[in-house]
């Protein structure tokens, strides 16, 4: 590394990485949105702010990538679910469903390089123990093992601090607050002793079940009567602005899925304006929480030696979790209430459904679960703490599988060699864009270079400005049913002129899509990829028609 941060050993800053879950694209200000969130806003204007940032289509397989700097098959992520739903999967290398051993984490590099390792929130990457946060390298660690819980308490076998699992309690319980208040005391308890952190904020905001305190259930009353379709394209007016999504001509050629506002009847629009109105006071919640920990850094002096990363960890999620039987049943035996006057407090449980999501996420295809656009690329930005960031965007193509090897090069490390803690470790496969920070503007990529990704069947090849999609059907109204086979292809965009991925140009480029289909190929063959998955990520749990 060069310029500004080729920093002695003793001048090693701390590193602060911020994860969202299921934050979408526009969802923030400085990326378009209309939630008020000033304290992330102020960060990421003074930061490198990326747009065309991308993470694994769900939580578990980013979080296994960002944590390892290997592909999620490698890092035992290859799917998040076992062989009860995919037998297809059951004893199969990379689909372990925990952050395997294989990979050298980078809480385990970190601590070893004398940082102190810090984590609170959403784990997701095993249940079992010997899997858990403290068995991966973090010194203090406070995690929902689940990819989900409810916001205002900690259930039975739901929540680890360490070694032990934390007894259930409801009182006084927000999960937004208390990740911020265990990682100011873990910050706390060890200040001033000459070692840096390194603090991983796994924010369950504002995954659903959509909860948040009273003071801000109605903090954004009526502000989204108008719906989500006027909101998608109030958001993508305020992002192109901003120039933080492409320019396109319009959006008349966007792939819907789910119904139009105006389809729906006057209840379903209180109904779900409300849902939206609730999910905006969550972002609001967490924006409020991130600035009390940047406050808390800035208070005790830290602020200055701090490299902050922030990302939300895949697109927007669309699903309506309480249509599904399981959830609908855990409704159902614990008596919650989802009638609009209940929406958003502890005695709810529910989601905003994908016309929402689709708002969130564009102008791009898509949301959480699928490899298209909306799935993938996600608000991101890098600062240096001190202010010495050279602030501008950055749209070259970098993913969460190179967040490992940048921050094991700005703590001044290495990553593992072929044996590690006495067991044989993959290497790292991202790219260090550590230089980004320095003010280096060579690009990390080439447009030569070939990014392959695949989750639940789902596969997506991008060369250049051109992304090879295996299409996944867009909604699931045959719950239960095998999909038509015409539902499953290959298309191709260009996502220099076309970023909603809306016009298939797979057939006036014959040669180039042989070449990207051998270049999947290639890759399910070196990591061992399942190849007859076929999950719609987008589930209606309807009947069949």
């Amino acid at each position: 590394m060069s310029g500004s941060l080729a920093l002695a050993q003793d001048e090693r800053p701390n590193i602060l990485l911020i994860v969202a879950d299921d934050l979408g694209y526009t969802d923030i200000g400085a990326y378009g949105g209309e939630i008020r969130t000033p304290n992330i806003d102020e960060l990421a204007d003074r930061s490198v702010k990326f747009t065309n940032f991308h993470v694994m289509p769900a939580c578990a397989p980013t979080r296994a990538v960002l944590l390892s700097g290997a592909d999620n098959h490698t890092a035992g992520l290859g799917s998040m679910f076992g062989p009860n739903f995919l037998p297809a999967v059951e004893g199969r290398v990379g689909y372990e469903l925990y952050l395997h051993e294989r990979v050298a984490t980078l809480p385990e590099l970190l601590t070893d390089a004398g940082y102190h390792t810090y984590m609170a929130g959403k784990w997701h990457l095993g249940s079992d123990q010997g899997q858990w946060p403290v068995d991966r390298g973090f010194e203090e660690s406070f995690a929902l093992l689940r990819g989900a819980g409810d916001h205002f308490q900690i259930g039975e076998n739901q929540y680890v601090e360490n070694n032990y699992w934390v007894e259930p309690r409801s009182e006084g319980f927000y999960s937004t607050e208390a990740y911020t208040d265990i990682l100011i005391s873990n910050i706390a308890e060890h200040h001033d002793d000459g070692r840096p952190f390194f603090a991983y904020a796994a924010y369950t905001s504002p995954h659903w079940p959509l909860q948040v305190p009273d003071d801000y259930l109605d903090r954004y009353a009526g502000v989204y009567d108008e719906g989500y379709d006027v909101l998608r394209s109030q958001r993508m007016a305020r992002a192109a602005e901003l120039n933080v999504i492409p320019q396109i001509s319009s959006d008349t050629e966007f792939e819907r899925v789910g119904a139009a506002w105006d389809e729906l009847d006057a209840d379903a629009q209180r109904h779900y304006a409300r849902r939206m109105e609730i999910y905006a006071a969550m972002v609001e919640n967490l924006d409020f929480h991130v600035g009390r920990l940047i406050d808390y850094l800035d208070s005790i002096g830290e602020l200055d030696q701090t490299i902050i990363l922030f990302m939300s960890d895949n697109g927007a999620e669309s699903d309506e979790m309480e249509l599904n039987p399981t959830f609908a049943n855990i409704i159902r035996r614990r008596g919650l209430d989802n009638s609009l006057e209940k929406l958003g407090t502890p005695d709810s449980y529910i989601a905003y459904g994908p016309g929402w999501a689709q708002a969130g996420t564009a102008p791009f295809n898509r949301f959480k679960g699928f490899v298209n656009e909306g799935g993938t690329r996600v608000p991101a930005f890098l600062l240096h703490g001190s202010g010495s960031t050279q602030v501008r965007l950055d749209d070259q193509y970098l993913s969460a599988i190179d967040i490992a090897p940048t921050i094991v090069e700005l703590a001044g490390t290495q990553a593992a060699g072929e044996v590690y803690r006495g067991r044989n470790v993959a290497p790292m496969e991202g790219r260090s864009f550590a230089r980004i920070l320095a003010g280096e503007s060579q690009p990390i990529y080439d447009a030569n270079d070939t990014f392959v990704v695949e989750l639940h069947g789902g596969r997506s090849v991008r060369r250049g400005q051109y992304k090879l999609v295996w299409e996944q059907p867009p909604g699931n109204t045959w719950w239960g049913y095998p999909m038509p086979d015409t539902w499953y292809r290959w298309r191709l965009f260009d996502l220099e002129t076309d970023p909603s991925e809306a016009n298939d140009i797979i057939a006036t480029h014959p040669q180039l899509v042989q070449e990207l289909i051998a270049a999947w190929g290639e890759f399910a063959e070196e990591y061992g990829v399942v190849r007859d998955n076929r999950i719609s990520n987008f589930e209606r749990w309807t009947t069949k028609p």
